[in-house]
C-alpha cells in the first residue's frame, strides 16, 4: 500500500509490522525490536483531546490518525553493545506513559539550539512533536515534514509522516529525494547546513592511487606524440 496519511494506511501499517516483528529470532543481536512485539490500542477522540491539552497545540491530521490507531507499543526495545551489555528503551511514545518523556524531548532540542517556546512564539517558528525516538514532526509547517534531530544535529529525513513510518518500519530506506522543503530556523536546506553531505557525481571504485596512476599514463602518451 503506498505511503498516505489516511487511517487505512495506518492500520494497514499496524498490521504489517506486527507480522513482521512475530517472525524475529529471539537473541538476534542486529534485531532491536522485542520478538512478538504488538501495538497499543489507538487512541479515543477524548483522549486524544486530553493529549493536544497537555501538549498545548492541536495535532495535525496525520498525527492524530497515527495515534488513533496506535499508542506505542507493549515491550521495550532492546540493544545490544559490543561489549555485551543490554540496556531497554520505549522508542515509541504512549500517552500518557510517556508524556514527560516527550516534554524532555523537544526541551533537549530547544535547549541545544538556544531556543525556548516563548521565543517560538514570537518568531512564528514551527512547534516539534517527537513521533518516536529524536524523529520530529513539524506541527506548523505545510504538509508536516519530518527531521531527525539529535540535539542541535538536525537532518531533513522525510516528507510526511507516512513516508517516516515507510522508513523506519518497513525498511525501504530511499536515496535522497529532490524538492527537500526547508522549515524556518530548524532546517535552511542541506547545501546550507554543514553537517549534511552534499551529493557528488560518481567515480565508481577507482581509489587516488588509480586515478593518479591513470593521469600519469595519459600524460606519458601525449609526451610521445
Amino acid at each position: 500500500m503506498k505511503p498516505n496519511n489516511s487511517l487505512a494506511f495506518f492500520e494497514y501499517l499496524k498490521v504489517e509490522t506486527e507480522a513482521k516483528w512475530a517472525q524475529l529470532e529471539l537473541n538476534d543481536p542486529y534485531v532491536s525490536v522485542n520478538p512478538g512485539t504488538k501495538w497499543l490500542p489507538g487512541l479515543s477522540e477524548e483522549e486524544l483531546q486530553a493529549f493536544e491539552k497537555e501538549m498545548g497545540f492541536p495535532f495535525p491530521e496525520p498525527l492524530r490518525n497515527f495515534y488513533r490507531t496506535m499508542n506505542g507499543v507493549d515491550r521495550p526495545f532492546i540493544y545490544t553493545y559490543d561489549d555485551g551489555s543490554i540496556t531497554e528503551d520505549n522508542r515509541f511514545y504512549s500517552y500518557p506513559r510517556d508524556i514527560d518523556r516527550i516534554r524532555d524531548k523537544i526541551e533537549w532540542v530547544y535547549d541545544a539550539c538556544r531556543i525556548t517556546p516563548a521565543i517560538v512564539k514570537a518568531r512564528g517558528i514551527s512547534r516539534i512533536f517527537p513521533v518516536w525516538s529524536h524523529r520530529f514532526m513539524m506541527i506548523d509547517e505545510p504538509g508536516h515534514p519530518i527531521l531527525s534531530m539529535h540535539g542541535n544535529d538536525i537532518i531533513f529525513y522525510a516528507f510526511t509522516l507516512a513516508e517516516l513510518c515507510r522508513k523506519d518500519l518497513v525498511s525501504t530506506h530511499g536515496v535522497r529525494r529532490h524538492g527537500e522543503p526547508t522549515v524556518r530556523f530548524w532546517y535552511p536546506g542541506w547545501r546550507k547546513n554543514p553537517k549534511m553531505p552534499k551529493c557528488r557525481r560518481r567515480t565508481g571504485v577507482m581509489t587516488k592511487w588509480l586515478r593518479g596512476m591513470k593521469k600519469k599514463v595519459l600524460l606519458q602518451h601525449r609526451a610521445k606524440g
